[in-house]
């Protein structure tokens, strides 16, 4: 079982040559937030933001608070800052230090399979996006009623606690929240990349 103080000794040696390694994903990256259709003085949360990988495809009108659990990936991603609006914070995805209902939108890369608890990681992301706001996770799922076959069994007992698990079902984790989906898309490499953009419902009228 992943724990955060495995993932975070993990992901300072991961650190060095995380940009290399998920290079692949670059399209899905700009895809995934170009669903967002993110607007000026838009609120933006990115969980998990790892080496900031992500801040190349945001607007510079935005505001956007990326939060890690790892200071080396964070002190990587502060030099992909450049001159946008990104304040970049140590935090725990599974208990974001933020109050409700905060942002428009969120980006979820990469975190969901990596967390101990992905369901609480969406539920905090859930809890502090505004009525109505969009989100979108970009992950690796085995989202098939049958088990993963044995090869992925064994690269989860490997890799699930240190690197990333490759077993978890979205739609398990997401009938833990209110989120609904708006869009589901394959993305491919070897049917376990999905792409989804959510939306938190709206307020009920008064």
């Amino acid at each position: 079982m992943a724990s955060n103080r495995g993932l975070r000794r993990a992901y300072t040696i991961w650190a060095t040559i995380y940009d290399p390694l998920t290079r692949f994903l670059r399209g899905s990256r700009r895809h995934s937030i170009g669903l967002l259709d993110l607007r000026p003085r838009d609120t933006v949360l990115i969980a998990g933001c790892g080496t900031g990988a992500d801040f190349e495809f945001l607007p510079r009108e935005i505001e956007c608070v990326a939060v890690d659990l790892t200071p080396a990936m964070l002190r990587r991603a502060e030099a992909k800052i450049e001159d946008r609006r990104i304040r970049l914070e140590e935090m725990d995805a599974m208990n974001l230090r933020l109050p409700d209902n905060t942002f428009d939108k969120a980006i979820l890369h990469l975190i969901l399979a990596v967390v101990p608890d992905p369901v609480r990681t969406l539920q905090e992301a859930e809890r502090v996006v505004k009525p109505g706001g969009l989100l979108v996770v970009l992950d690796k799922f085995w989202n098939r009623p049958s088990r993963p076959p044995f090869f992925l069994r064994v690269a989860n007992a490997i890799c699930g606690g240190y690197v990333t698990a490759v077993d978890r079902n979205f739609h398990t984790i997401l009938a833990r929240t209110s989120l609904e989906i708006l869009q589901e898309t394959p993305m491919g490499f070897g049917g376990l990349y999905f792409l989804y953009l959510l939306r938190k419902p709206p307020s009920p009228s008064r």
